[in-house]
């Protein structure tokens, strides 16, 4: 675990080069996350690949090829931020770099769009995704809120679809170790069990990006039916563990809510399943 947080880091030194080369940077990166062997020996046991076979994947052409023209047009993500997505919670999140690009994506078509307005997470963990959504609430002069117990799932919360969810999951965080992550600068922290604790905020208008990160059925049902409706047209509610197979109770949850809304539920294709409408 020490030699890859000691590569990470010489990733990170490298991002800071005047001369950075981002195709060495591909080759350096998806060597060290072959080196994790993680996705490629799953692959081998299931599929009988060949030991020269490797699962390759680039880094998006606009935030590596292109990063000129980004940097001109949008320049939001940023590589050193990728300390910040793994602090914390290292294990699952550096072999979940899809996802930090695809948050970073959403929040780039809001900028480019020029749709502006605030942000929300329900199920903030550690605060690796809540840190990207603060930090460009703050950029935009906009409120980032934050909700979670910052202790771990409420007994009560669980239904009959929660069959591989634990009492003591996520339980290792607190409050002051999100502050501490994402800075509290434009940013509400929100402690307690939701819905209930929407009486600590008062109404929530205006929003332009939500992040659900609920685990369960029925605080993912609640989130869903209080958000949906307050997210401006073209805005982004980014479900996680959608199609997982590892949160049921999260997938009947969003799949019964969108049963009659005017949106699809598109797939994304990182590590724990992801899901995302944009408003009509």
């Amino acid at each position: 675990m020490q030699f890859y947080k000691c590569f990470s880091g010489f990733l990170l030194r490298l991002l800071d080069a005047s001369n950075f080369d981002f195709d060495q940077f591909n080759i350096c990166y998806f060597n060290f996350l072959t080196k994790r062997e993680k996705l490629n020996t799953a692959l081998k046991k299931r599929n009988n690949y060949s030991e020269s076979e490797n699962y390759v994947q680039s880094v998006p052409d606009r935030y590596s090829i292109n990063i000129d023209r980004y940097k001109e047009k949008i320049n939001f993500l940023n590589f050193q931020d990728l300390e910040k997505w793994t602090k914390g919670n290292y294990a699952n999140n550096i072999v979940d770099i899809n996802r930090y690009f695809f948050l970073n994506l959403c929040i780039d078509y809001l900028i480019e769009e020029g749709i502006s307005g605030n942000v929300a997470e329900i199920g903030v963990y550690k605060g690796n995704s809540a840190y990207l959504l603060s930090r460009f609430a703050r950029e935009q002069g906009k409120t980032c809120f934050l909700f979670d117990t910052f202790e771990g799932f409420n007994q009560g919360d669980f239904s009959g679809h929660d069959v591989n969810a634990s009492l003591n999951a996520f339980s290792d965080t607190n409050l002051e170790v999100v502050k501490e992550l994402t800075g509290e600068k434009n940013t509400v922290f929100v402690k307690g069990y939701f819905p209930e604790s929407l009486n600590q905020t008062g109404e929530i208008e205006n929003l332009v990006l939500v992040h659900l990160d609920c685990d369960l059925e029925k605080p993912m049902k609640s989130a869903l039916e209080y958000f949906y409706p307050r997210i401006k047209k073209g805005g982004f509610l980014i479900m996680h563990d959608h199609s997982s197979l590892y949160w049921p109770g999260a997938q009947t949850a969003i799949d019964e809510f969108f049963k009659n809304k005017g949106e699809f539920v598109i797939p994304i294709p990182d590590k724990s399943g992801t899901c995302v409408i944009r408003k009509v």
